[in-house]
């Protein structure tokens, strides 16, 4: 889940942060386009024609300092540049207020600006971002990255940022309600988004090979609420997190991404 930089603009969807950018964005270096959204997060991405997106888990987790020269050193013996980069997996110890949030995010963004991952104002970056129930890390660790690379097989790939239950306004979908009718409003909630996501970048829930549930609370009859909306990916299985997404009372986060290959890099 990103952010921007003041509570009622923090977490606006992806289609009320813009105002009338080009549709999508070129990354030149890192051949893929992305669908703008803010400074933190992108609202997804798709690789440019003969390159897929690769995810990469990391075992075990880095803090970010770490992580960021490891992510820098793994590009690099792989020839491929820091604008390669396209999507971040991060999880921080707790949840936190909006002005906690944004002061997590200054040096984030910072972070992709050395990396020449800003175009104007906007990441280039997809991002989800969330808060372990069980066995949360002492400091701001990475779970794992996405990039792009020259393809070696023929697959329709791509990844989108993880969103959370909170409108665009900043408030909270059912604050407060995890009954069972609270949190299929929530699900509700963040399976539109993601819907929304894909439809602007010209997908479908069918083109997803990874769909990630965050949450903490018990949701009767959870998989017969969730597995509807996913059509043909629900085929596929649906990863589930303990987690919930970084700001204090959110209590669902849903991610969705496409690709032919997934790693799992020792660290």
């Amino acid at each position: 889940m990103g952010v921007m930089a003041a509570a009622p603009v923090l977490l606006r969807s992806a289609h009320a942060q813009r105002s009338n950018p080009p549709a999508l964005l070129a990354v030149e270096a890192g051949h893929y386009r992305f669908l703008p959204a803010g400074q933190v997060f992108c609202a997804g991405v798709l690789p440019d024609e003969g390159h897929e997106v690769v995810h990469a888990l990391l075992n075990p987790w880095l803090p970010l300092a770490a992580g960021y020269t490891f992510i820098e050193n793994y590009l690099r013996t792989l020839g491929l540049p820091m604008q390669a980069l396209c999507g971040m997996e991060l999880r921080v110890p707790q949840q936190m207020t909006f002005d906690a949030f944004r002061a997590f995010n200054a040096p984030y963004i910072e972070q992709l600006r050395k990396w020449d991952l800003v175009r104007g104002n906007y990441s280039a970056v997809c991002r989800t971002n969330v808060a372990p129930g069980t066995n949360p890390p002492g400091e701001a660790s990475i779970h794992a990255f996405s990039y792009v690379a020259p393809a070696g097989r023929s697959a329709r790939t791509f990844c989108v940022s993880g969103t959370a239950d909170i409108d665009p306004r900043g408030s909270i979908i059912a604050a407060g309600d995890v009954s069972p009718a609270g949190m299929k409003t929530k699900l509700g909630f963040v399976f539109g988004v993601i819907g929304g996501r894909l439809a602007e970048l010209e997908l479908e829930w069918s083109d997803a090979t990874h769909v990630d549930l965050y949450l903490v609370a018990d949701v009767p009859q959870i998989w017969t609420t969730m597995l509807t909306p996913l059509g043909g990916a629900a085929s596929r299985g649906v990863r589930f997190h303990n987690a919930r997404p970084p700001i204090v009372d959110a209590e669902v986060e849903l991610e969705a991404r496409g690709v032919a290959a997934e790693l799992t890099l020792r660290t």
